[in-house]
Parts: structure tokens; sequence; C-alpha cells
């Protein structure tokens, strides 16, 4: 249709806990809300959900293309998160979630999935940085309650393996499961940490934070001026909060796979393999401390944008 190839989008079961037909109408909403910004596949129509398709279906613009380069895509994945970020909200953001406090909703996420940190049996080195990092957290919670930050429409799930670059060389997000009204902060942290850049092995690599900071200094100068302002000082303690979100809920993965609760069936046995060995790389004493000279060391992204 209008020249597109379609793709059938069968989801198997609902991240946010929604009953099939919720969940249907949830990432429904989220094509349409992204679809004016002509960075995300196209949506042509639905299934309800029936007996063979229990959550129903989506038919949606398959996307032709490759995966992103890092960091020779960086400006175009930039650009992507923008033009999301740039859609005004409607009055009535339902269904999809909206966060009036995004600072608060992670820091309750990050201690929901931290509870399986002891099951999930990370090193004590290991551990003992999370926890420092979560003492953070607390701290930084208290000390921002009450400041505002710009809330957008947002992916949420910005790991670069769902995105696509298209023949025309824009990226397109493929994945809107997870979108909401929240931190556009998060996207951004969320593309570019290491837990994120290592998940996809047909994106995987290692950046340096110059890298990191040459992505963010794209977005911002795309970005219009009180905007701009606004978001900035929010960059580097939400790029923090987002990695510990991700570490924690590695271990939340770590421990249900121990207990197997999460089997991994739903997964190509290959990558199956390959998110275990990544989430237990993630969890390894001097991978965190990598991570953490970030903030802890030299000029940081602040310096860096300075």
């Amino acid at each position: 249709r209008d020249g597109a190839t379609l793709l059938l989008r069968v989801p198997r079961q609902s991240f946010w806990r929604l009953t099939p037909g919720d969940n249907l109408a949830y990432q429904i909403a989220a094509f349409e809300r992204t679809a004016p910004s002509g960075k995300t596949p196209r949506l042509f129509g639905s299934i309800p959900p029936r007996p063979d398709l229990p959550f129903g279906a989506l038919i949606v613009e398959e996307i032709i293309g490759r995966p992103p380069c890092l960091p020779a895509d960086f400006v175009t994945l930039a650009e992507a998160l923008l033009g999301v970020h740039s859609l005004p909200a409607p009055r009535d953001t339902a269904p999809l979630i909206d966060q009036s406090d995004p600072v608060r909703a992670t820091i309750d996420l990050i201690h929901a999935q931290a509870a399986a940190i002891a099951e999930a049996e990370i090193a004590p080195r290991a551990r003992a940085a999370i926890e420092e990092e979560m003492s953070w957290a607390r701290h930084f919670a208290e000390t921002s309650a009450g400041k505002a930050q710009p809330r957008t429409l947002v992916f949420t799930d910005t790991q670069p393996g769902n995105f696509v670059i298209g023949k025309d060389g824009s990226a397109r997000c493929v994945d809107l499961e997870k979108a909401m009204y929240g931190a556009p902060a998060i996207d951004l942290a969320h593309l570019t940490i290491r837990p994120s850049i290592g998940w996809d092995p047909a994106v995987a690599t290692r950046i340096g934070l110059a890298d990191v900071a040459d992505f963010y200094a794209a977005y911002l100068a795309r970005a219009e001026a009180r905007y701009r302002e606004a978001v900035r000082q929010w960059l580097a303690p939400m790029r923090r909060l987002t990695w510990l979100r991700t570490i924690t809920i590695f271990a939340k993965m770590k421990a249900e796979w121990r207990r197997g609760g999460w089997s991994g069936e739903d997964l190509e046995p290959a990558f199956r393999d390959h998110v275990l060995r990544h989430i237990a790389r993630c969890h390894d004493a001097d991978e965190i401390a990598a991570m953490r000279a970030e903030w802890l060391e030299g000029p940081g992204l602040e310096g860096l944008l300075a």
C-alpha cells in the first residue's frame, strides 16, 4: 500500500501487563502518536485478538535498511529522537503512560528490580558499586524533588538495535511497545550507555565518551533554544539513573533465568546466549567501574558539553 512493503507485527505478551485488547490499543496509539515525526514505521491496520493471535497484530510498514553503525550514525539517531521528542503532547495522553515525575518513577522501578540482586549472585565488588549508585539515586531524588524537567513523547527502549537506517540514510525506531510520555533525557541515555550498545550483536561495539558527547551535541544543536536549555541540566544525572535502571533489570532477568522463570525460548538460541553473556559482562566489577568512571572521574558528559 502506498508503495510500502507491509509487515505483520505480532505481540506475544504485554510489557505493561495489559489485557490483550488494551495492549493492542496501546501499541496502536504509540504508532499513531509517533507517526507525524516520520521517524517510525507507518501503521496501516490491526487485527483484533483471536484464538490464533491471542494479542492480535499490527499491520505496519517494513523499514528496509541496515542496523546502525556506531558512532558513525549518531547524528541520524539523534535526529530520530528529536523528531519524536519535538511532537506536541495532546491534552489527553491516554492510553499511553504519562509520568508526571520521571525521576521518582525511575527510582521506584530501580528499587523493584534491585530486589533480585541477591538472587542474581552478583560478585561482592560489583554489588557494592551498584549499592553505591543506588545511594546516589536516593540522594538525587531528594535534591531534585519538585524541579521540573522536560516531558515529551519518548520511546523508552532506545537500545540501538531497535533502529533501522533506511536507504535514505535516516533512522527509524521500529519498536514502539514501551512508548510513553516521560523524560527525553532517558531516551538519549539509553541509546548510548554501554549495556545498551552491547545488547544487539548486530550493533555491538565500543565507543568513547567523546563519541557520546558528540551524539548529545548533535541532538542539542538541532533542538529549539528554550527546550535545549531546559533539558541540558538533566542529561548527565538521568544518564546515570538510566544506567542503574538497566543494570538492575539485568539482575532481575538473571535471577529469573536462575530460577527457571525465563527460559529464553522466545529468542533465537545464538541471541539468547549472547544476551546471557552480555548480562554477565555488564555485572562484572571492572565493567561497572569503567562505566562509573564517566561520572566519577574527569570532566564527564557535563564537562564535554560545556
